[in-house]
């Protein structure tokens, strides 16, 4: 369950009032630096702590992230993996010995994406640190958000460095499956060592996990063969 908690986290932020045309200016700029048709990679860090307050990690977990010149991403948090490409979106999932296959998702940014935010949360603050901003968010109540706050630190150059998430549903953090652990977790996200280096084809690279028959079907490459397939594409009427 906490391992889907860290692989599942949706970056939602917005801008109101005043400050909303700052806000909103910095949260274009973000998305801006990470869909531009270039090469991006950083590294993540994940950090669960029990409840909103504590300083002992629960749960940590390192990631990666690659962009293409095209657009193309692949992700790698802990043992799950994500390759969006411009023909289809594979996630993998080592733990649970399944691929799951799916349309290709448009504008697929990882970490910066920003459509929705002005829907789903509101500003509490919004505060210049000379190297940083930091925006501090309040979801909505019909969001649907399982946060009660939402941090965000920005560098001057328009990158995430930070994030922190404060839920504000309850965790059973218990290692008895019998047993009543509940809590409200706080995740944190430090992001480091952009680059804009290209990324090798191999990185982005859907033939690594699988092929396509002409029949459309899927094929795992060899060392996936043991793997459960979970096909959720839509196919097109025109597609024969």
């Amino acid at each position: 369950m906490v391992n889907k908690i860290i692989t599942s986290v949706s970056i939602l932020f917005m801008g109101c009032l005043v400050q909303a045309q700052t806000v909103g200016e910095v949260l274009k700029k973000i998305t801006a630096g990470y869909s531009i048709a270039e090469p991006l990679q950083y590294k993540t860090d994940y950090k669960l702590f029990k409840d909103h307050k504590s300083t002992k990690v629960e749960e940590n977990y390192k990631g990666v992230f690659y962009k293409n010149a095209a657009n193309e991403v692949y992700i790698k948090i802990n043992d799950t993996e994500i390759i969006n490409t411009k023909k289809t979106n594979i996630k993998v999932s080592h733990s649970e010995n399944a691929i799951v296959v799916t349309n290709p998702v448009a504008n697929y940014f990882g970490e910066a994406d920003f459509n929705k935010v002005f829907e789903l949360c509101k500003l509490n603050s919004f505060k210049d640190y000379k190297t940083y901003w930091e925006i501090s968010l309040e979801p909505k109540t019909h969001s649907g958000l399982t946060y009660s706050k939402i941090i965000l630190n920005v560098s001057k150059n328009y990158f995430i460095q930070k994030q922190i998430f404060y839920y504000n549903t309850g965790i059973n953090f218990s290692k008895d499956y019998k047993g009543t652990d509940v809590n409200y977790p706080r995740l944190e996200v430090v992001y480091s060592d952009y680059s804009r280096k290209a990324i090798p084809p191999t990185v982005i690279n859907t033939q690594n996990y699988l092929s396509f028959s002409n029949k459309n079907s899927i094929v795992l490459a060899q060392r996936f063969k043991k793997y459960e397939i979970i096909d959720q594409r839509i196919v097109s009427n025109n597609i024969k």
